[in-house]
């Protein structure tokens, strides 16, 4: 019986991760989208708020004003990793990093990408 329970609570585990997974891969497909449309508005909605500070703070005209001149990539998402309430999110270009806060998944950083086996991403938003 405890065996039972105990394999029950493993798929129960499972299956929450790739629920977790599941947001984690629309919040970032809806942000590529958006992105590819044009719709600055929609993806500056799916930004994490301190990374609309952030960018904000370096290009005072705003988020929907600023988003579009960034080098951000509207590729389809292709992979999705999922950390507890952290996310990492690819394209063919693009590396994208989300956190899930509150009220969901939300872009922490966007058009990342590696600088070496050891080192930070470099990104065009947020990020390092």
């Amino acid at each position: 019986m405890g065996a039972c329970l105990g394999a029950l609570a493993m798929l129960w585990l499972a299956g929450c991760g790739s629920a977790s997974e599941e947001s984690a891969h629309d919040a970032a497909d809806r942000f590529v989208s958006a992105l590819g449309s044009g719709d600055a508005g929609q993806a500056c909605e799916l930004l994490a708020p301190d990374t609309v500070s952030v960018l904000e703070s370096l290009r005072p005209e705003g988020c929907q004003q600023a988003l579009p001149s960034l080098d951000l990539s509207g590729d389809q998402v292709t992979e999705v990793r999922v950390w507890g309430d952290a996310a990492q999110a690819r394209s063919a270009k693009d590396v994208l990093f989300l956190r899930e806060l509150s009220d969901g998944w939300r872009v922490i950083a966007a058009g990342c990408q590696p600088r070496g086996e050891s080192e930070p991403y470099e990104c065009e938003l947020g990020g390092s």
